[in-house]
């Protein structure tokens, strides 16, 4: 073998190589289309340390750099739009609890997405939901009692001339 031939093989070898990597960067990156934050946080962190390879084009490089930082985006918008109906639903079930600690999980995936780049009308309709949550929840309801009017224990009067249960519903209306 002359060594032009030599050489042409190791450029061969190369190119193939870079191919393979490219493929492996390419699945990676399909992969982080439906992957959790954590997952997607991680295959991000991958992608980036891969593409400092020097086998890689550098408009391949950009691209998939790209791609890896808008899908973990997309990934943490999910999980914020995920966290924020979980926290609704507490609300609604007067969990307050639930709700503190759903928002709070809401509140960190709404800061990593916001930087990795999220857009304006994500920001503004996930910080609107994150108040509608926060005001949700925890109002006076009808016949509960509260701490401003707990619960009336004491036995009733039986000599009281009107009992409260046959009082007229609007006092301006008597009983014929």
């Amino acid at each position: 073998m002359t060594a032009a031939e030599q050489l042409k093989q190791k450029q061969e070898a190369e190119r193939q190589a870079a191919e393979r990597l490219m493929a492996t960067v390419n699945e990676r990156i399909a992969q982080m289309k439906t992957a959790s934050p954590v997952d997607a946080e991680r295959a991000h962190a991958w992608v980036k340390t891969t593409c400092t390879d020097k086998r890689l084009k550098a408009d391949f490089k950009k691209r998939a750099l790209d791609q890896a930082r808008a899908y973990e985006c997309a990934s943490n918008m999910r999980a914020t739009d995920k966290a924020v109906e979980d926290a609704m639903a507490m609300a609604h079930m007067e969990n307050l609890q639930g709700r503190a600690t759903k928002l709070a999980m809401a509140r960190q995936y709404f800061s990593k997405a916001c930087s990795l780049g999220a857009d304006a009308e994500f920001r503004t309709a996930t910080q609107r939901a994150i108040d509608t949550a926060m005001m949700t929840g925890g109002v006076y309801k009808p016949g509960m009692p509260t701490k401003a009017k707990p619960l009336d224990t004491a036995p009733k009067n039986p000599h009281e001339a009107k009992p409260a249960d046959t009082a007229p519903k609007n006092p301006h209306q008597a009983k014929v």
